[in-house]
């Protein structure tokens, strides 16, 4: 009670000078007529949340867990033999030791097998495109199919996340906790 009393009195004497510094820099309107009335509008989102459809999300973690195991199954034939898919360092010794593909870049710990090395590789050999499709549906499997569904509230049964207006130095909304901005909204 008393912290909440001396934030509140930090916080009147600073509204003047904020206020005037807002009008010097020409952004006083913005404040007022967009952010302002911006602020109870998320709150209600964040307080609402987003309904997912939990029970397809499970479905569709086991339909990409048999499709990840039809692609490693493809991987090790192309390959030649199991390895770590996970591994640059291994797939780079597969790639440019035993398929002998010519490298590209060089890192401090190898060559490089990162997305734009693969996706040129892709067009002389399929293995790197079957890795990058792996690598693909790996992370949306992992990150949002599976990730997802842990963060629903038990209470409320929706994800909450938190909007922020001035995270982003493009003026963007974001959203945090977790971030859904970064959801892949490309391929099937």
């Amino acid at each position: 009670r008393e912290e909440a009393t001396e934030v509140a009195s930090v916080l009147a004497k600073l509204a003047q000078p904020m206020t005037e510094r807002l009008s010097e820099q020409g952004s006083l309107t913005l404040f007022t007529d967009v952010e302002m009335p911006l602020v109870p509008v998320l709150a209600e989102i964040e307080r609402n949340g987003f309904l997912l459809d939990v029970a397809s999300l499970r479905g569709l973690s086991k339909e990409l867990e048999r499709d990840l195991d039809h692609m490693v199954g493809a991987i090790y034939r192309l390959a030649g033999g199991e390895f770590n898919i996970g591994s640059p360092k291994q797939l780079a010794t597969v790639l440019f030791e035993t398929l002998g593909l010519k490298p590209l870049r060089k890192t401090k710990t190898g060559y490089s097998t990162d997305e734009d090395t693969l996706t040129q590789l892709a067009s002389q050999h399929e293995l790197p495109a079957q890795i990058l499709s792996y690598r693909t549906l790996t992370k949306l499997k992992s990150t949002y199919v599976d990730a997802l569904p842990l963060l629903v509230n038990p209470e409320t049964k929706r994800l909450h996340t938190s909007l922020n207006q001035t995270v982003a130095a493009t003026g963007r909304l974001s959203s945090t906790d977790p971030n859904l901005q970064n959801i892949p909204v490309k391929g099937e």
